[in-house]
């Protein structure tokens, strides 16, 4: 039987619901993605261009730190799925910040969003580019009203 683990960045409790969805359909365990300073309601304000998601976001270079997973799970891990919001298009940079750990390289790795507008597309591109010895499966967007369905059918497409 192969072994699935999910990390998930989540600050408002969407990300983490899907999550727990994913995990409920697929067996796999939940591994939340903690950034070392948590954000505030303040700094989520994507309409303040002062806020710290606004100036992370837009510093191609911002690696906020993280508590670091336990990478004992993640190396057994035949399957990851790998869940945030998408900021501006793209994934949080505390992802990329794990992502450049090298706990990843040549595991297969599905990523999943949570975006009520937002497509996954952008975020999917700059990731398969930006870590090229990862092996990125199938892609997807989950909205607030995401089914069991919509999850198996996801999951069913990775594994075809």
């Amino acid at each position: 039987m192969s072994k699935q683990v999910i990390l998930y960045f989540s600050n408002t409790g969407h990300t983490k619901a899907v999550a727990e969805k994913i995990a409920a359909v697929s067996g796999a365990q939940l591994l939340p993605i903690q950034a070392e300073q948590p954000y505030t309601a303040a700094d989520l304000d994507y309409n303040d261009p002062t806020s710290r998601t606004s100036l992370e976001t837009h510093d191609d270079t911002s690696r906020p730190g993280i508590v670091a997973p336990d990478k004992r799970l993640i190396a057994q891990a035949d399957t990851i799925y790998l869940g945030s919001p998408i900021w501006w298009g793209q994934v949080p940079h505390v992802v990329n910040t794990l992502l450049e750990t090298g706990y990843f390289r040549c595991k297969d790795v599905r990523q999943f969003c949570t975006s009520g507008e937002t497509p996954i597309d952008k975020s999917t591109a700059k990731l398969t580019t930006d870590y090229p010895a990862i092996n990125w499966g199938p892609s997807h967007r989950f909205t607030s009203a995401i089914t069991g369905q919509e999850v198996e059918a996801w999951l069913k497409a990775g594994n075809q």
